[in-house]
């Protein structure tokens, strides 16, 4: 197939590819990483109350996200803007909480139908991008090398034809009586996705949301814990390479790079999930020995969250006195369990080895 990166990719071939998957070196590939996917998901589904941990997580993932789009801030800064309600968040902070927010949107949503739609996709760029919302429908989008200007890609053009895009990827998202395997077919559906463009921002972001709510869609993850976003962000020049070359019809090196994407991804996140498992498990003793009565509930607290204050204690653990959870948080402070910084005029606690953790 000829392609010329200044004219728009009208002729973007329907899907499914006209492309034989069942090839050694990709089912080698992919039989790894189920196996560490799966690993993953065990891990995650075995760690009480798992959902506390998904919001820290997540985090990170957004972080990675949003630095592939140049979108620049720290896991850091994201945990301390979460709990200063009285400072403005600055662009990449909110941009960063948005995306956390968009995911969690579209988990809600194939959670709850089953299926995932064109229309719970624009929901979900709306939220990313809440200033440019909705489909294209001006002309003239095209992707170029900031450093050369050189026009890299142009997506199809006209409001129409995009929707008709759109709708057949639909299709191929949630049919899920064909035998490509969920890992192959993620990789496919993220790159189709790219190529239509539908948006005029958020385009990446949007994708790699849809690329996980896929794996909770085939039942591959029971939570949104894999977070592909690390391994794009560090190579990212072959990410668009692999894109650019995928367009004039060879999927393999492509769907290569995603599959190696998911082990590696998968084996960091495993390991700090058991990590974090394991240290709940020690400070879930430490904490009892202080605090009997509220030893569970007070770890299940510390770990919902990097940094806490005295008013978030109080309020998950349905203290009747503020006082009681100062008393919890000072006494944790001189045990050297938690420490404490000042944040603006927020008093913060955090347990260094979770936050370590948490930023990787």
């Amino acid at each position: 197939m000829k392609f010329d990166s200044y004219t728009p990719f009208n002729d973007l071939p329907l899907l499914p590819p006209k492309y034989d998957f069942d090839q050694i070196e990709i089912l080698k590939r992919v039989n790894t990483s189920n196996i560490a996917l799966s690993n993953l998901n065990a891990l995650s589904t075995k760690i009480p109350n798992p959902w506390l941990l998904m919001q820290p997580l997540l985090v990170r993932e957004s972080v990675a996200s949003s630095g592939i789009e140049n979108i620049n801030t720290t896991v850091l800064e994201v945990f301390e803007a979460e709990v200063q309600l009285e400072i403005k968040r600055h662009g990449p902070v909110k941009e960063v909480l948005r995306y956390r927010e968009a995911m969690l949107k579209g988990l809600e949503y194939v959670t709850h139908n089953g299926f995932l739609s064109t229309n719970h996709i624009v929901d979900i760029q709306a939220i990313i991008e809440p200033s440019k919302p909705g489909i294209r429908k001006i002309q003239g989008t095209r992707i170029i090398n900031s450093t050369t200007k050189e026009v890299l890609y142009t997506p199809p053009d006209g409001e129409k034809r995009l929707r008709n895009f759109l709708a057949n990827l639909e299709q191929y998202i949630n049919r899920h009586d064909d035998d490509i395997d969920p890992l192959i077919k993620m990789a496919v559906l993220h790159y189709q996705f790219e190529s239509i463009h539908p948006f005029l921002d958020g385009n990446g972001r949007v994708g790699r949301i849809i690329m996980i709510l896929h794996l909770i869609l085939t039942k591959r993850l029971k939570l949104p814990v894999l977070f592909l976003s690390g391994y794009i962000e560090k190579h990212k020049s072959d990410y668009y390479k692999l894109l650019q070359q995928t367009r004039s019809g060879d999927f393999g090196a492509f769907i290569l790079y995603i599959l190696q994407a998911v082990e590696e991804q998968a084996n960091v996140t495993a390991s700090t999930v058991q990590a974090i498992e394991e240290l709940m498990t020690r400070a879930e003793a430490t904490i009892k020995r202080e605090f009997p009565s509220q030893g569970h509930d007070l770890t299940l607290c510390i770990f919902s969250r990097p940094f806490l204050t005295i008013d978030y204690v109080q309020t998950s653990l349905s203290l009747s006195a503020r006082q009681t959870a100062s008393k919890y948080l000072s006494q944790l402070t001189d045990m050297k369990f938690l420490q404490q910084k000042k944040v603006g005029r927020n008093k913060l606690f955090y347990c260094p080895p979770f936050l370590k953790l948490l930023e990787g």
